[in-house]
């Protein structure tokens, strides 16, 4: 097994990466095969869909969008701000059939920030939960609650999978 500490916040984004992959490539069967994480996974992966719905219907994803990839810096999307996610949210992308990015859209801009947006489905509490003034300014009241209500329903989702896989991932041999 390579040389990886679990959950090191010292360890750059691309040492994280490396590490999901491996937690992927060497459990990621065994995982999937769980009848408890692939019914979290479902759950979660239409809860995520739903939260993009949402944003997509407010405006968000549009507003967003603009300012991530015209501001310079990606506004919240600016470099750094992926040496947040650990290797357990990158290793649910994975679970979720979904490709980790490795290439910056621009130098200061987070590793994971796209063309249109970000580029991972599953995400850090803050990528889901913060909405800058431009956005709450956009949004009616009813839509404020509406979208938060359904951000707190992904981030739950998104904690009972992380702790599932910790103590899935913890027991196994080699580890």
């Amino acid at each position: 097994m390579p040389g990886f500490s679990l959950y090191s916040n010292e360890s750059s984004i691309e040492e994280k990466i490396a590490l999901a992959e491996y937690l992927w490539k060497k459990y990621g069967k065994d995982l999937a095969a769980d009848s408890e994480i692939d019914r979290l996974l479902g759950l979660y992966r239409k809860e995520i869909s739903r939260s993009y719905e949402l944003m997509e219907k407010f405006g968000v994803v549009t507003e967003c969008t603009i300012c991530a990839t015209q501001v310079p810096g990606g506004g919240c999307c600016g470099a750094g701000i992926e040496d947040w996610y650990d290797e357990f949210v990158l290793l649910l992308n994975l679970l979720l059939e979904r490709k980790i990015p490795t290439e910056r859209l621009g130098e200061k801009d987070c590793l994971f920030l796209g063309p249109t947006g970000c580029q991972l489905f599953a995400r850090h509490h803050f990528c889901i939960n913060y909405l800058c003034p431009r956005i709450t300014d956009l949004l009616s009241p009813a839509e404020l609650t509406t979208l938060r209500a359904q951000s707190g329903k992904e981030l739950f989702l998104c904690w009972q999978l992380e702790r599932l896989l910790r103590t899935q991932i913890w027991p196994f041999p080699g580890f």
